[in-house]
């Protein structure tokens, strides 16, 4: 368990916070580029506690800037997008992309009022999909160059979905690998590798990126079958996508505080073996994401379980087959914010101790005035060859890190 003070650490991200300070550090994602595509409407966004409009001027260049109107508190999302920025609609007021206040055009002739206001603005990226915002202080890092960021456009793709409870919570769910045989197990497909084998054997370690997690199930039939997933500072994951090996590739994840009781989670699939099948994955995300970006199912309907599902066996949970809103019930009702001074950790809650561990260090450390971890600034440096995510059988007498410094070791060769 936690500590009050530790909990309030991790789960607190608003502007002067040291936990939001440290993920202010980072680039963070904020919607999918299909959401601000040319011509769509300014996009109200919330991240860590600040209201801010996402737009695209008439040149096409993106901007993020405060949602409310300096002038008189109008909402500028609603605004018009012409003259080479966004007008707020009660007085003409006109904001560039980067806060600069263009014209006031009830003002008199020669006025140099507009040269006064400066609107809160943040830099925006779009890379993998997705549109990032740095809101930290002093020069950017760059962002990660992680395969499902940097793929072909045909091999990748992202989603995003809102859920109500904090982004730690979602976090934590990612990065546990034993909650999946009992939440998600359903009849059918390659589950049969939780349905079978209940209690993972799990090893954590530290990476330049975070850390490792390695979850080693024995099979019925002796195989051992190792799953490896990743936590990324500071906020990232990277589950395993499919289970039956060959595993054909994984995803990514990024949780993101809208505030301290709502966040975004952020899905990256990734398909290094084959084409990715995108127009499946877009209907099974409208059959159970509404226009609202939340789940269908959701607290207001108790997640639509289904009882006679239940004993059917079909699914452990009741609540269809659709994992991430298993994944949402779970957490959301853990409360908005988790009470984490009245858990009870067993042995298989090792990965979520380690993240912790890594958030609360990370947190440390730039309160001591250092930079936060795995910060990239060089291009250079920016690979990652000690990244692993996949799920395979291990061979006598290997162990979770002994397979993937093999493996690692392989791709080294090979790209030698």
């Amino acid at each position: 368990m936690l500590s009050r003070h530790q909990n309030d650490l991790i789960t607190q991200t608003g502007p002067g916070t040291p936990g939001g300070r440290l993920l202010r550090s980072y680039w963070q994602p904020i919607a999918t580029s299909e959401e601000m595509a040319p011509g769509a409407a300014p996009l109200p966004v919330r991240v860590m506690s600040e209201d801010l409009v996402l737009f695209r001027d008439p040149a096409g260049d993106l901007g993020l800037i405060g949602l409310f109107c300096p002038h008189r508190g109008t909402d500028l999302s609603y605004g018009r997008v012409e003259n080479g920025g966004l007008r707020c609609l009660y007085h003409g007021w006109l904001f560039d992309r980067h806060g600069g206040c263009l014209e006031q055009p009830a003002e008199r002739a020669g006025s140099g009022f507009k040269d006064k206001i400066r609107h809160p603005a943040y830099p925006v990226v779009e890379k993998g999909g997705v549109i990032w915002t740095y809101m930290g202080e002093g020069a950017a890092p760059l962002i990660p160059d992680f395969a499902f960021l940097t793929a072909p456009a045909e091999k990748r793709m992202a989603f995003r979905v809102i859920q109500e409870c904090n982004w730690v919570q979602g976090l934590e769910s990612s990065v546990d690998p034993a909650h999946t045989s009992f939440l998600h197990r359903m009849s059918g497909g390659d589950n049969r590798f939780f349905r079978e084998s209940t209690n993972p054997e799990l090893e954590v370690e530290r990476t330049s990126f975070g850390t490792r997690m390695h979850s080693l199930r024995i099979m019925p039939g002796g195989e051992r079958y190792l799953r490896i997933t990743n936590y990324l500072y500071p906020n990232g994951t990277t589950p395993v996508g499919g289970e039956a090996p060959p595993v054909q590739g994984y995803q990514g994840r990024w949780y993101v505080p809208m505030d301290d009781v709502t966040h975004c989670r952020f899905e990256f699939f990734y398909q290094h073996g084959g084409t990715l099948d995108k127009d499946a994955l877009r209907r099974i995300r409208a059959e159970n994401v509404g226009p609202d970006r939340r789940h269908i199912r959701r607290a207001d309907n108790r997640y639509l379980q289904d009882r006679d599902e239940m004993m059917r066996d079909d699914t452990f949970c009741g609540m269809g087959r659709y994992i991430p809103a298993q994944d949402a019930f779970a957490i959301e009702t853990q409360g908005r914010i988790q009470d984490r001074t009245k858990e009870h950790l067993g042995t298989t809650d090792i990965a979520i101790i380690e993240m912790r561990k890594a958030l609360l260090d990370a947190i440390a450390r730039m309160e001591q005035g250092h930079e936060a971890p795995g910060l990239l600034r060089d291009p250079a440096a920016n690979r990652f060859p000690d990244f692993i995510c996949t799920a395979d059988y291990l061979r006598d007498g290997e162990d979770g890190p002994g397979y993937c410094r093999r493996m690692l070791g392989a791709t080294k060769e090979a790209a030698e």
